[in-house]
This record gives C-alpha cells, structure tokens and sequence, in this order.
C-alpha cells in the first residue's frame, strides 16, 4: 500500500487545556483518534459496523504513543496530519504530525504513533482478528498521492 496522508486543522480549546493552560496530553491522543475517523468519513468507510447477525466489526487500538516537542495553548490553531506507516493483514500503522500556526508558519509541536486492528466481535464481546476489507484497502489505495 503506498503511503497516503490525510491533514485537519482545530483549534485548542479551553477545555482542553489543564490548570497550566497547557493543551492536556490525553488530547493528543484523542486528536490523533478524531483525525484517523474524519480520514475514514472522508472516504466513506465505517469505523464500525454490525451485520444482521449481530457480529461487530471496529477498529481497536493495539498501541499509541506520542512524543511532545512545543506546548499549545488555549487559541492556538493546529493542523493535524496523519500518514499510514504500515498496512498489514489486518492492520493500519499511523503516524500522525502536530503543526502550530505561528504567524503563518507550521511549526511541528508533537509527533504520535497508533497501530489498530481490524477485529470482529461476537455477541458474547470476544474479539478476534479478521482481515481488513478490500474496500478499505481500495479506498486507502485510491487516497495514495
């Protein structure tokens, strides 16, 4: 699978800032989360998705990690850019770029890492590994630069 990219840009908010008035960790996390799902509307693709049989299928993560570099604060504009690394039997290896809008400059603030797996879930909550749809891959392929 050629390597692809896929870019949204937020803006801290308030809340997500700690007593410091520093953006909290945790929600680097969770914007790596957000990007990875916009990317997945973008291209018309589930993150979820149940059959009438009531099997599941999703997404979960097997790793995350994120290194920090500059802080954000309350305002601050970021653009978020997400790049699959991997492509696996039934994986997908992210890697995701934090850029702060300083006077119309990026500047890279953070940089994190997320392996998922597709899995399907039986009605009792196991989960078991299955391997990613082809239209997944097709549309991933057809989003390749």
């Amino acid at each position: 699978m050629v390597s692809q990219t896929f870019s949204l840009t937020r803006r801290v908010e308030f809340h997500e800032t700690a007593a410091a008035g520093l953006m909290h960790f945790s929600n680097f996390y969770r914007w790596m989360e957000v990007c990875e799902h916009e990317w997945f509307r973008a291209l018309s693709l589930p993150m979820m998705s149940t059959t009438p049989a009531g099997l599941r299928f999703g997404w979960p993560r097997r790793e995350a990690a994120c290194g920090f570099v500059r802080p954000l604060r309350c305002g601050d504009v970021v653009r978020i850019t997400g790049s699959i690394v991997d492509a696996g039997q039934a994986s997908l290896g992210f890697e995701f770029v934090f850029e702060k809008d300083r006077a119309g400059k990026w500047t890279e603030v953070a940089r994190g890492r997320m392996t998922t797996v597709h899995v399907r879930q039986d009605s009792t909550g196991r989960m078991e590994t299955e391997p990613m749809p082809k239209a997944v891959r097709a549309a991933l392929a057809s989003n390749a630069r």
